[in-house]
């Protein structure tokens, strides 16, 4: 998932270097070098967020690959928790009030019991991890569950607009989803987070209905009635058994797990239906050949979907503990999520990391300063200007104007939302268009005359607020249209 096109960043960071030579050491100087920093990452920044309990620690431990983040522990749920690269294992605490404590790696629970302090004393926590999803991948930030905080703090907001998609997870999407995005895209203008950079995560699948039989089916209906529901606030909804992902994925499943699994598989079917309808079910069967403690682990990793499918695969003829993760991972639906992430905002990655950047930047250049320090940061906002006529930062303009429209600083219709949420955050122009590929010359040419002259309508209709951003939107329309090939 590694970002291998980035010619705005290329451009900003040439603009920084230059500064950066001439400025001298101060508070321009080191914001420069914070945008800089940003700006040679190479990989993508993904918030996870989401209410308590929702499943978030369990999905960033997919994502790694590796057991990173405390999932039981409930003093981490208020933390800001930042995942990223590093040669050396670690973790460090940034607090309120005091410098920053490192500790070797450790379980993140316990790191913050060893440190002594209560987790409202702490700002942030850093793991650092030789992790090769986080060296190759993305960084990953695990915020607080929105209801656990009074409103969103500036730490919180702080993450959010570092990060270049938010992945929001919802066990059951529902009213108190819709608040929490709703107070999200308020603070949009801090956060950068709109329903173009944000995918609604279906997370525990394994949970919906009763719990028992083949979720998939109903987890792909109320996934499809979540994305029309929020389509304003996320741009799709992506099911995902999110304990099942974590074991898939992760190194804790070893082959000693088979053993348990394969005396399961031949055990008497009517024995083990009755075995599997519920968790208590599971404990409580005095007939079943295996353990209390083997029971315990298979759940812990497993959950009963989970271990129900695995029995499936071994009578199917799946053998081995590569082989049965390998089919286990299908079935968790985390791949989906993967090649969305991939598809969609690796596409997206160079404006993103440039909006962080701009902001960062333009910021500096009203710093005040010293008559030398004003030359060089006169010179760096003409650099920024430069920047922003780029045309490939016009889909910049309409992921703000997205922001700016869930924030409710302008209306439109819904039909008009979904037009251009699609027109900001489409991979190729087809998508941009919502039409299924493939979609010939002829029918992308209708389909952007027809939506011009609905754009240029709302602008001359409209008060002077939403005129300007349907301007926008129908500006870049007509870019693609008569940047099209002739038929």
């Amino acid at each position: 998932m590694t970002i291998t096109s980035a010619p705005l960043c290329a451009q900003l960071l040439a603009a920084c270097d230059r500064a950066d030579k001439s400025l001298p050491p101060g508070e321009a100087k080191r914001a420069v070098a914070a945008a800089r920093e940003r700006l040679l990452e190479n990989v993508l920044r993904v918030a996870v967020g989401g209410r308590l309990n929702a499943g978030k620690s369990t999905l960033v431990n997919a994502l790694i690959g590796e057991k990173l983040a405390a999932t039981d522990a409930t003093e981490c749920t208020t933390l800001v928790t930042w995942f990223r690269f590093g040669p050396v294992n670690r973790i460090s605490f940034q607090f309120r009030d005091s410098p920053v404590v490192t500790l070797p790696a450790q379980p993140l629970a316990r790191a913050i019991a060893a440190v002594g302090r209560p987790a409202a004393d702490i700002a942030l926590v850093q793991v650092d991890s030789s992790n090769v999803a986080l060296a190759q991948d993305y960084t990953i930030v695990d915020t607080p569950g929105l209801d656990a905080l009074s409103g969103l703090d500036a730490v919180s907001l702080g993450a959010l607009a570092q990060a270049d998609v938010l992945l929001y997870l919802m066990p059951h999407p529902g009213q108190n989803d819709r608040e929490a995005l709703d107070a999200l895209a308020a603070n949009a203008g801090q956060a950068g987070i709109s329903a173009v950079n944000t995918i609604g995560v279906l997370s525990r699948v394994d949970q919906l209905g009763d719990g028992t039989g083949d979720p998939w089916v109903r987890a792909h209906r109320v996934a499809r009635s979540g994305a029309r529901q929020l389509a304003a606030l996320v741009c799709d909804v992506v099911p995902v058994v999110g304990l099942l992902a974590e074991t898939a994925l992760g190194n804790s499943f070893t082959e000693a797990n088979m053993t348990p699994l394969r005396a399961l598989a031949g055990t008497d079917p009517e024995v083990l239906d009755r075995a599997l309808y519920s968790a208590d079910d599971f404990y409580a069967c005095d007939e079943l050949p295996i353990s209390a403690e083997h029971r315990a682990r298979l759940l812990s990793m497993l959950g009963m979907y989970g271990i129900s499918a695995a029995i499936e695969e071994i009578n199917n003829g799946t053998r081995g503990a590569t082989g049965l993760l390998r089919a286990l991972r299908s079935r968790s639906g985390i791949d989906v999520l993967l090649d969305q992430l991939r598809r969609q905002f690796l596409n997206l990655a160079d404006p993103l990391r440039a909006r962080y950047a701009l902001r960062i930047l333009d910021a500096a250049t009203w710093l005040s300063a010293s008559p030398e320090e004003c030359a060089v940061l006169t010179a760096l906002r003409y650099d920024l200007d430069d920047v922003r006529s780029d045309p490939r930062l016009r889909r910049l303009s309409l992921m703000e104007a997205v922001a700016d429209l869930h924030a409710g600083y302008w209306e439109a219709t819904s039909e008009f939302t979904q037009e251009l949420t699609a027109l900001a955050a489409g991979a190729d122009l087809p998508e941009q268009l919502g039409l299924d590929p493939p979609a010939d010359l002829g029918q992308i040419r209708a389909v952007l005359s027809t939506r011009i002259s609905a754009w240029r309508e709302l602008e001359n209709t409209s008060p002077r607020g939403t005129a300007r951003y349907a301007r926008l939107v129908r500006e870049q329309l007509e870019a693609l249209f008569f940047g099209a090939p002739s038929a």
